[in-house]
This record gives C-alpha cells, structure tokens and sequence, in this order.
C-alpha cells in the first residue's frame, strides 16, 4: 500500500518534513510510526486523534505560560488585562503590557502555530481514518466528526486572538507541493465565521449529546452547538461587525477583510443558535451548578466548585482534564510561619480595579451602596477604614469564616462584599481556604513583613497588595493535583445570549438571564419585588445602553479568571476607553486596558500598605486589539496582510 503524507498549510510553515515535527505522532517508546502504520492500526489511529485533543488550551485554570513544554498551553489572558498581574518577570505578559510585544514575539508566533498543526492533524485525521479495516463505520463516522469539530474550535481560537484567517481548505497539503500552491490569503471576517460555524453544525450530526464518565472531555453535539453560538456572538460584536478602525486592513487583491458596515441582523443569527442550544440542551444536560450546605443553598461554595477545576458538574460544557500543581502555587500564598501543605509563590496577583468590581452583598456597585466608605488613591487611610472588632464569617454558613477580629491588617471594605469576592480574592488578613491544617485556620498577611508579604516571599508575594485565590484548593481539594480547566460553561451561554437580547431589543428577556446568574452568586436580582432568594430586586433602566452595562459587568465578574475578561473588552471595543464608566472599569481608572493599573502598597506594613497606588502603567494602542499576525508568516507569504498598525519585525 501507498504510504499516505499529508500535512496542513501552518504545519508546513513549522517543519519541512514530518519528522522535523516531533510532537505529530504521540511518542511510543521504540516504534517509528508513519501513517500507513498508523491508520491501519485502530489504537495507533485513535492514539492520533487523541493526540488533535492535545491542541486545545488550558484557558481556565492555564495561566501559567507553558511554550508548548507539555500540555498546561496557558495564555496572557488574565495578567494581560486588569483582572491581575504576574509578579514574576518571566511572565509574557508583561511583554504585551508593557507595549514591548512584535510581530516577531514567540508567544505571538506560538499560538499560531501551535493552532495550525492542530488544524492541520485534524485534517490528515479526516483524510485517512477512512483507511482503517480495524475500526467500524460507526466509529470512523464519529471519530471523522470529532476531529472536524476540533478543526472547527482551533479556527475559533485563532479568530479571536488574531481575526480573520487563512481558511485552509478540507485537503492536507502534500508535503510534496511547491511553495506556490501552499500560498493562500487570509479570509474575510465573514467568510472565517461562515466556515467554522457550518463546520460545528456538520460535525454536529454524527456526535452523540454529551460525553460522560470515561469519555468526559471528548467533544460532542453540545459543545458544537454551543461553540456556534459563541462564534456567532463574536461576529455580532464591534470589533468584527462594522468597524471602520480597521478599514484599511485589506487583501492585496483589495478584499476588505472586515466588514465596514454594522449588520443587525447578525446578532438575531447568534440569538437563534443560542435558542437552539438551550432548548436542545439546557436543562436537559446542562444546568447552573448550586450546592447546599446544611441543607442551605450555599452560594459561596456553590460559585467556587463550578469555578475552581475540581469538580464536574452539570454546568460544564467543555473540559480538558490537567494538572495544575503550579497554579495551585501560584496562587497559594508563602506562609512562611507554616508547614508547606499550604505554602506556595503568590505570585499571581489581583489589582485594585478589578477588587471594585465586585459588587456589595446588596448586589450593588461601590459606587451605589451608601454603606460603603472609600477613601480614594494615594491616600494613606485613618483607623476608621480598617480593622474589625468581630470575626467576619459567611452569612449563610456561620462556621465559614472570612477574616478574624483585629485591629489593623483588614479594610471595611472587605466586609459585606458579594460572595464571589471571597471566591476570588485573598487579600490581607484573610483566612486562608484550606483550614485544616496541623496550625488550624491561617491568616494570610500581604503586608510588607507579614507571613506571605514582600520581606519574606519576594516575588512570590503579589505586587497589589491581592491574590488571586480562585483556583486554589481548598481542604476538600488539598491532596488533589487533577483538575478539569472548564474553557465554557452555562453561565457564560446565559450572558452571551443576554447580550444578544439586548442587542436585538428585548431587554427585559436580557435581564432575565442575567438574574439566573445572579441568583447562584447569591445576589438580588434586577427588576421589581422580591426574587426568590428573598431579596427585594434592584431597578434598572429599560434602554439598551445601561441593560449592556448590567449585562458587560456580570460577565467580567461571573467569568472572572477564565480567559473572557480579555477578548470581551476588546470584541466589545472599549479596551481603550479614556476615563472609565464606572461600569466596565471603574470611574478612576483611565486608558482601558491601558494606563495606571493600581494595587495596595505592597512595600509598607499597615497603614501605609492601605495605599491605593499604581503598580504597573500598561500601554494599550489600537492595534491591541487583536494580535499581530506572526512576521514569519508574513515573509514567507506575499498574500499574507498583518493587522491594524502591527509592522514586520524589522520596522519595530
């Protein structure tokens, strides 16, 4: 039989030959494969397409950057926006922060790559499964549509990261072809959606529902279906529907690339694909994720195990199993007054522009909760902002305590904040969430000499003063390395479709589905009377600017941490507001993304730590607003045009 060598376009673009890709084959110790071997063997076969998983990134829980070392692919996405920031300086956000990205960065070069070869194995998957004696119709039937929903997803994530793409085609390129058959331009915007989302709906027909038990992480009918939606959600927003900043950004041969009027009538095309998804799905399969306690609905716990990638649960959409032992040290503070089950490298901190945006337990803004008391920035506050002369424990279960009694090492401002804050933040004086410990419960000080501040962990005491904690394991979770990255789930699905209910004029059905949200985190509800919950529910204004405002700040906050903050504001095109709206950025904070990112004064002992003070000034141009496309790339192709203001490597 004909030996059969097929490679994609990109996989050609990162090794001449096969072999030169070490990682197209899983390593089998001893045994050269080729794909004739291969595709005629059912587990060498399944072996392969199980390697095409491999590509799909750890966005939940992956912030720590791996360059392809192992299968923890992380990202920029939480340290490259104002949710937070890595005090190491090996981090390659700082490099995007700080303005010092090209076109020639090899992060910005990775994910293309890395992407590519995905497609690209997807694709020779497709092409040869066929192939295989071993296996039966049924299963070359749902393995082929398996391999083309990946195909589909890698688009997806290369269209947001970079935008329109080269779409390469359902044929491997011959690894035999001239270069002059491989050159290809890149797609318009609506060409690249078009694609990918008939792609998820073909693979859709020949997937079961939803996988489960042993087969949990494969991807099935639901996550097409809900990836559709989500795409669609893209090509709905600004940023790629109707944005003339980018006007100039064209093929050679002219072709706009995006389109430079606004369609309406998109986002009722990503209304219907989220409609189809609920009714199809939800809640049949999928559904919000509370827990009890006591026999109490526990919203605290009940947002930190859909959140945290240690439980499986009827919210998750989309999974990929890892090991995240670094993150967990990332995020677990230094204690140095402990024994090392609950010591790490805080290295991964959260500034003081995103610690505002959580709401009070009214479910409120700081801005409109009258018993909050702030005392702006560069001030050193007065005894009357900090302290608390009563342990601090969860309202709902009283035995969960939140900081103790003390006199200096806690703000006021850190009582009677919605549970999600204490989910996601580890700030000064808090008791750390994994209690049961041979010290008991331990309190976390970030304070210059305190047990986990910058005297004694160094870098690995987070530079604002707060850590991320969301992740983090708790007692139950202690002797757990395995964790599941969720990269979607329902509640990011109900807030998706809020917008495009706002978008299309039905705000009242928008703010529905915000309130589901809401209700798990444990907040009032939007609206009038009293929600179930009990709470008397919060007034809105009926118009679509200020329902998008409700619905963009439940969504920054909802899916904080989880690889959205990032290409929400820039789809949303306010990435580079100049002075904040007090909604998507608070009202102090000026350029967006970019300018003055804030945090605690991580170099003093209280009161001076209490110091809101800027920490790190980011730089945010238009052309942030979606990644160059790699200079490699553009020399090699003449047909291949960069991005908005982006420039070869050598104009730098």
């Amino acid at each position: 039989m004909k030996k059969i060598v097929k490679l994609g376009l990109t996989a050609l673009s990162a090794c001449a030959v096969l072999t030169a890709c070490s990682d197209f084959f899983e390593t089998i110790p001893g045994v050269q494969l080729d794909l004739e071997d291969t595709f005629t063997n059912r587990s060498k076969t399944q072996q392969f397409l199980y390697n095409v998983y491999t590509y799909i990134p750890d966005d939940h829980t992956g912030e720590r950057f791996y360059s392809g070392t192992s299968d923890r692919y992380g990202g920029i996405w939480g340290g490259g926006s104002i949710e937070g920031n890595w005090s190491w300086d090996w981090h390659d956000s700082h490099k995007w922060n700080l303005g010092e990205t090209s076109s020639g960065s090899d992060y910005v070069t990775f994910w293309w790559e890395h992407y590519y070869q995905g497609i690209s194995k997807a694709s020779t998957f497709i092409q040869n499964v066929d192939m295989n004696p071993e296996l039966t119709d049924a299963e070359k039937i749902t393995w082929k549509a398996e391999a083309r929903a990946l195909r589909a997803l890698y688009y997806f994530y290369i269209f947001r990261q970079y935008g329109p793409c080269v779409l390469v085609g359902e044929e491997p390129v011959p690894l035999v072809s001239d270069a002059s058959e491989i050159l290809m331009p890149r797609s318009p915007v609506d060409s690249c959606i078009n694609y990918i989302v008939s792609e998820f709906d073909l693979a859709a027909e020949d997937l079961p529902n939803v996988y489960s038990g042993g087969n949990l992480g494969l991807i099935d009918r639901g996550q097409c279906k809900a990836y559709k939606a989500k795409i669609l959600l893209y090509a709905a927003s600004p940023l790629f529907n109707g944005n003339t900043l980018f006007s100039s950004v064209v093929n050679t041969d002219g072709t706009p690339l995006f389109p430079q009027t606004e369609d309406q009538s998109k986002w009722e095309r990503a209304k219907v694909a989220y409609e189809e998804f609920f009714n199809e799905f939800v809640p049949t399969y999928y559904d919000l994720h509370y827990v009890t306690t006591n026999g109490v609905f526990d919203p605290y716990e009940s947002y930190r195990q859909v959140s945290s990638g240690y439980y499986i649960n009827s919210e998750n959409i989309s999974v990929k199993g890892v090991d995240h032992s670094d993150l967990n040290y990332a995020v677990t503070p230094y204690h140095n007054h402990v024994s090392t089950d609950i010591r790490g490298g805080l290295g991964f901190a959260v500034s003081q522009e995103f610690v505002d945006m959580f709401f009070t337990d009214k479910g409120l803004r700081i801005d409109d909760d009258p018993d909050y008391k702030d005392y702006g920035l560069n001030t050193t506050p007065d005894a009357s902002f900090y302290g608390s002369a009563l342990d601090y424990n969860d309202p709902v279960v009283p035995s969960r305590n939140y900081f103790k009694a003390n006199t200096n090492y806690t703000l006021k401002q850190w009582e009677n904040r919605e549970p999600r804050f204490y989910v996601c933040v580890t700030y000064n004086g808090s008791t750390w969430i994994h209690t049961e410990t041979t010290a008991g419960e331990v309190t976390t000080l970030l304070h210059y000499n305190g047990n986990s501040g910058n005297a004694a962990a160094g870098h690995d005491a987070p530079y604002t003063g707060y850590g991320w904690r969301k992740t983090a394991r708790s007692s139950a979770e202690q002797n757990q390395s395995r964790h599941f990255s969720c990269n979607l789930r329902l509640a990011d699905m109900y807030l998706g479709y809020a917008e495009t209910l706002s978008a299309t004029g039905n705000y009242t059905g928008a703010m529905e589905y915000v309130n589901k949200v809401r209700a798990r985190a444990g907040i009032p509800e939007y609206g009038t009377g009293t929600d179930d919950n009990g709470f008397a529910r919060i007034s809105y204004p009926s118009n679509r600017d200020d329902v998008d405002k409700r619905i963009r700040r439940e969504r920054l906050i909802e899916l904080a941490q989880e690889a959205n903050h990032f290409f929400d504001v820039r789809r949303w095109m306010v990435a580079d507001m100049a002075v904040g709206d007090g909604w998507i950025y608070p009202t102090y904070k000026q350029g967006g993304e970019g300018g003055d990112l804030h945090g605690l004064d991580y170099r003093y002992d209280p009161p001076q730590f209490f110091q809101k003070v800027a920490f790190q000034t980011r730089v945010f141009e238009s052309r942030h607003y979606l990644m160059p496309i790699p200079d490699a790339e553009i020399r090699r192709n003449p047909l291949m045009v960069q991005n908005y203001d982006w420039k070869a490597e050598y104009e730098q």
